[in-house]
């Protein structure tokens, strides 16, 4: 009886665990402020939930890349939860560009360059056994990149992304070594 009790049980667990992530994609790229030394970005997110039960984005872990120098590493709490196969749902990702971690000045800032963002949600579905699992430590999560050009003059506001769309995978992102920023 136990013997059986045993195959029951990892079986209950998978299939309680077993949501595909929410997808995750950049509408737009904002410059939001500017400094002397920094010029603040809003990266636009949409996130939608492709399964029957609702999904609760947790925490977004990430890293920005300009010119190919990591810039920025941010953590950011969701705080939503995105409806069974509910409409698309905005969240704004804050970043910080400083001037001398790609080389720039407030003279020298080039009018476009190359951006990169890439990180980990953690989610977790709803339900008691969603929720005790979390309690347990399991922490489901997915990792999303995208790239595009970012222009860095002209009026602050929306920045085309050249239509990247962030690409959610289960993959690990590595962090930078400098100590983590942001919100």
């Amino acid at each position: 009886m136990r013997f059986a009790a045993l195959l029951i049980s990892p079986v209950l667990m998978l299939t309680g665990c077993l949501s595909t992530p929410p997808s995750i994609s950049v509408d737009s790229v904002e410059v939001v402020s500017r400094s002397d030394q920094a010029m603040a970005l809003h990266y636009n997110l949409v996130l939608s939930n492709p399964n029957d039960q609702p999904i609760e984005p947790l925490e977004f872990t990430y890293s920005v890349s300009v010119a190919g120098r990591g810039v920025y590493q941010g953590r950011h709490a969701a705080e939503m939860t995105l409806d069974a196969a509910g409409q698309d749902r905005p969240l704004i990702l804050p970043a910080v560009i400083p001037y001398e971690r790609v080389g720039w000045t407030e003279r020298t800032i080039p009018e476009s360059e190359r951006w990169s963002l890439s990180g980990t949600l953690v989610y977790v579905s709803e339900g008691v056994f969603s929720e005790t699992l979390l309690d347990l430590g399991y922490r489901p999560s997915t990792g999303f990149s995208a790239s595009g050009t970012l222009n860095t003059v002209g009026q602050m506001g929306p920045t085309q992304d050249d239509g990247a769309s962030a690409q959610t995978d289960s993959s690990v992102q590595t962090a930078l070594s400098s100590p983590p920023a942001g919100s």
